[in-house]
């Protein structure tokens, strides 16, 4: 039986239950305590992470190149991470740490891609869900990114 959050999960919006159910059952389910690296900076993911609960945030680690971690975002049950890397192929562009001890569900590339081949009328509901979830993103950075701008015509 398909985990109620999973199907939640945006990314699966308008899937019929049947084929959330493979992708749920092609996924190995996995749980973390706090404090736990999900993922580093820059390595390869090994697929997408659909989290059914728990907490984990998404920062840019401290390093050579930043003096402190950026935290980016906090993502909770029934969010997702890895899309990215599954749609460029390129490692992480970010950091996940568990923040609350979560429980996951982790479907390897390979297996979301074979399942999107097999279905591509299901893909193109996915991949459009996965754009908006894209834009959301950006949109949200964009707000951020206005709380540090200085309106036009402002003297110094």
């Amino acid at each position: 039986m398909t985990h109620a959050l999973f199907t939640r999960n945006h990314l699966f919006h308008r899937l019929p239950e049947s084929l959330a159910e493979q992708l749920y059952e092609a996924g190995e389910i996995q749980q973390q305590p706090d404090g736990t690296i999900l993922v580093n900076e820059g390595e390869p993911l090994k697929g997408l992470y659909v989290l059914l609960s728990g907490k984990v945030e998404v920062l840019l680690p401290a390093g050579l190149s930043r003096v402190s971690p950026v935290k980016l975002a906090e993502l909770g049950a029934g969010d997702c991470f890895g899309d990215y890397a599954f749609i460029d192929q390129q490692p992480a562009s970010a950091s996940i740490r568990v923040v609350e001890a979560c429980e996951f569900c982790l479907i390897p590339f390979d297996a979301l891609q074979s399942f999107l081949d097999r279905h591509p009328t299901v893909a193109a509901v996915i991949y459009r869900n996965m754009l908006q979830i894209f834009v959301s993103r950006l949109r949200a950075s964009n707000a951020e990114l206005d709380l540090f701008s200085m309106p036009l015509g402002s003297d110094f």
